[in-house]
């Protein structure tokens, strides 16, 4: 009996293994319809209020600052997409709707569905400027929408089949893309895991970004549980994934159990039409005809050939960046580090993937690193007061905030500002410095404040009026309110019981700061695109693009810094440089650079002297002439080859990173205009300088300008900190030790974040902080779940 119901199961996968190519492929265009037509309903009532003229992010800010730093015709370029017709809150209400209507005739079927996959893909990269659309759905629509416009026309429904089967190069390429997302995903979420990580599900349940009310429900489910469902997705992320390319049961094995698996996660967490998109490119793998047909070249017409050949550089590209994750996909050909460990002839590819990054058509997949955390939410909690006595606390409509916030089930449609509230909580956001390492493409997402700080500045000015942000929350006074803070509580889920009897889903503890008190027109919560004298330093590629590069390398072929520092430096004047050179910079001549004690004192003195705007002039002159110096420098740097980095020998100016050299520059400033003069007319004596810089005095003048910003990222780093070091968690071998520092050490010559990280950790203590911070902390029980020390077990 057992083989006979074993003879049928096989029989069963062959047959759904050999289904029709025409109805196969049918099937996956119009599921990428549904799902493009889910993505742009999901958008129609959201562009406007997060990205329109009054929004939180306004993109005509955006397009107008991208004229303002690139000439064209690079930024049509870097920065594709209808915008640049219009960026009106009409044309960007308009672009959702015209996206479902063509995705509507999409499903609907016809000769014309590839030019309407066009139209999609171009609408909603479009919308890319205005959305930021960076989630691994947003990435994986945008990659199967591209190479969709290349399959053949659907018949009219109800007919669901396609005019005929793809290429076998076309087919090759949603195979590789299944793939690399089910890979993707398993690699980074396993690789480095030990037995400590078992109960990963267990707090995932209740930490991922919006947990639905069977996820909340989940969490309580017994150890062996969470235990057993973490072992079968690594079955089916990690082993199962390789048999997509083997047509016939396995595939289709592979197709069903990832269906399955998205069912749970649809049960267990709200991610947008991730779910719907993956499940419609599983039906891939029940085509065995085509993918096991041979590529055509010689007898193929040329459109054919063009085609493969783009496969064949696509499917390289995917081999290079699928070690990485999902927000390296965005940057990894951007890091500035490069033309340091590679010679020119082997950085094309990195250049060409750069040069098609904008087209969306590539990306890395993998999100949530292995190691088992508590399960906590730590939430962010705007909180504003018309009194200044009583505070009320602004809920959204969908991320809990209050104890009696319930989960709730919303996918597919995806909430964008309550689902970005997770990386605003952890720190991941405009105002990181992290920014270059995991993030997004364009160089306007490093900002003077993040996301809250631009929400509470149009809050404080009473120009948030969508109900999408805060519902009913905010729009029951008339009038904004006096002043806003964000504090942040840890959630803890409560028992079932606990929620039948007191209707709260949530014990709710203040544990530390987040935002600090702010009042309407404070410079801080400038939240509007930076010039390029303001990006991240590591952003190099980017601001060697912008048209302050032209004053960069006529800087390193050694013309006079003062007679290009005011280049295409709009609001800008040689009185700015005067007041600079002659009484700002004066100010810390004698200061210990090295001893922040008297930091407040200093910034208090500097904001009592000088006005906002002036300060805002002081800052991008200071990154001026720190970018000038650092082009100047760049050479001996840079000169140290992978050899530096590798820690095989010294270059001629020994700094670990693009970071550090600026930190190195802006050390120099402080000393004054001789002593920047000197370096700049002998890049030599920067190795002198060297010597006795410090991350503190490197930092110095960007602590006195901009305190906020980083007494925030300081706050952040030491609540990660707090749930990293977990108390019993097991140590690694001496060996494991010993590779860990060879590795980290190389780590830090790479990216100049991490230096930053260890830098802020220890700095900006409770005097810039209007609530203490009482981080929760953790230890690890036998079972493998995470149970909070006994000093933080309160809450309300």
């Amino acid at each position: 009996m057992r083989s006979y119901v074993r003879a049928c199961g096989i029989d069963i996968l062959t047959q759904l293994a050999h289904a029709s190519p025409e109805l196969v492929w049918g099937l996956v265009a119009r599921g990428i319809g549904v799902v493009y037509a889910i993505a742009f309903a999901s958008l129609t009532f959201q562009v406007v209020p997060i990205a329109g003229r009054e929004g939180v992010a306004p993109v005509a800010e955006l397009m107008a600052a991208i004229r303002r730093d690139f000439s064209a015709p690079r930024r049509w370029l870097y920065f594709p997409g209808l915008l640049w017709l219009h960026a009106g809150d009409r044309w960007l209400r308009a672009i959702p709707w015209l996206g479902l209507a063509a995705a509507l005739a999409i499903v609907a079927g016809g000769p014309h569905t590839p030019a309407a996959f066009l139209i999609c893909w171009a609408l909603y990269l479009s919308l890319d400027r205005a959305l930021v659309l960076v989630y691994p759905w947003d990435s994986l629509l945008l990659e199967a929408g591209f190479w969709a416009m290349f399959l053949p026309a659907l018949a009219w429904a109800p007919e669901l089949a396609a005019a005929g089967a793809p290429t076998p190069a076309l087919a090759w390429v949603f195979r590789l893309l299944l793939f690399r997302v089910m890979f993707g995903f398993g690699k980074q979420k396993f690789a480095g895991s030990t037995r400590a990580d078992a109960g990963f599900l267990q707090g995932f349940t209740i930490r991922q970004p919006l947990p639905t009310p069977f996820g909340w429900l989940a969490h309580r489910a017994p150890m062996w549980l969470h235990k057993a469902a973490l072992a079968a997705m690594f079955v089916i992320e990690v082993a199962l994934p390789f048999a997509v390319f083997v047509p016939g049961p396995a595939s289709v094995v592979f197709a069903l159990a990832t269906a399955g698996l998205m069912l749970a996660i649809a049960a267990t967490g709200n991610y947008g039409f991730f779910n719907v998109l993956t499940v419609a490119l599983c039906v891939v793998c029940f085509d065995s005809a085509t993918a096991l047909m041979p590529m055509q070249w010689c007898d193929a017409p040329l459109s054919q050939q063009l085609l493969q050949a783009l496969i064949v550089l696509h499917t390289f590209g995917a081999l290079l960046c699928l070690p990485l994750n999902t927000w390296a996909s965005f940057t990894w050909t951007l890091w500035p580090w490069w033309p340091r460990a590679l010679p020119w002839p082997l950085r094309w590819p990195i250049a060409v993937f750069r040069a098609l990054q904008p087209l969306r058509w590539l990306h890395a997949y993998g999100v949530f690193p292995p190691r088992s955390a508590p399960a906590i939410k730590m939430s962010p909690a705007l909180e504003v007061t018309w009194d200044e006595q009583t505070w009320h606390t602004l809920t959204p409509r969908h991320w809990p905030t209050l104890a009696t916030s319930p989960p709730r089930w919303v996918a597919p449609h995806h909430p964008r500002f309550d689902h970005a509230i997770v990386y605003e909580a952890t720190g991941f956001h405009e105002a990181s410095v992290l920014r270059n390492l995991t993030g997004r493409w364009d160089p306007y997402g490093h900002a003077r404040c993040s996301g809250a700080g631009r929400l509470m500045g149009r809050v404080l000015t009473g120009t948030l009026r969508s109900r999408l942000f805060f519902g009913a929350s905010l729009l029951q006074r008339r009038e904004p309110p006096r002043a806003a803070r964000v504090h942040m509580y840890m959630l803890q889920p409560t028992t079932p019981d606990e929620r039948r009897a007191k209707g709260a889903w949530w014990r709710r503890t203040l544990v530390g700061p987040h935002l600090p008190r702010a009042r309407a027109g404070d410079a801080w919560l400038d939240g509007s695109p930076p010039p390029p004298e303001l990006w991240s330093p590591e952003d190099w590629l980017w601001i060697g693009r912008s048209r302050l590069g032209r004053s960069l390398r006529r800087a390193a072929a050694g013309e006079d810094p003062h007679a290009l520092v005011l280049l295409e430096a709009s609001g800008l004047a040689e009185a700015d440089v005067q007041q600079l050179w002659g009484e700002f910079l004066p100010m810390f001549a004698a200061v210990e650079r090295d001893d922040w004690s008297r930091l407040p004192e200093w910034v208090t003195a500097v904001r009592s002297r000088w006005s906002a705007g002036q300060i805002d002039r002081f800052e991008r002159l200071l990154g001026r002439y720190a970018l000038l110096l650092m082009a100047r420098c760049e050479r001996p740097f840079v000169a140290g080859g992978l050899g530096a980095i590798l820690g095989w020998k010294r270059a001629p100016l020994d700094v670990e990173t693009h970071s550090h050299l600026n930190l190195l520059a802006r050390h120099v400033l402080a000393e004054g205009r001789a002593a920047y003069d000197a370096v700049f007319r002998e890049p030599a004596l920067a190795a002198e300088k060297l010597a006795r810089m410090s991350l503190r005095s490197g930092m110095f003048l960007e602590a006195v300008l901009r305190p906020e910003r980083l007494a925030h990222q300081a706050q952040k780093f030491r609540m990660l900190a707090s749930q990293v070091d977990v108390r019993g968690w097991p140590r690694p071998s001496a060996r494991g030790e010993k590779i860990a520092r060879w590795g980290g050490a190389r780590v830090r010559r790479l990216w100049g974040a991490f230096a930053m990280i260890e830098f802020l950790r220890g700095e900006f203590g409770e005097e810039w902080a209007d609530t203490p911070e009482r981080w929760p902390r953790f230890e690890l029980l036998a079972d493998g779940s995470l149970r909070l020390l006994a000093d933080h077990e309160h809450g309300s």
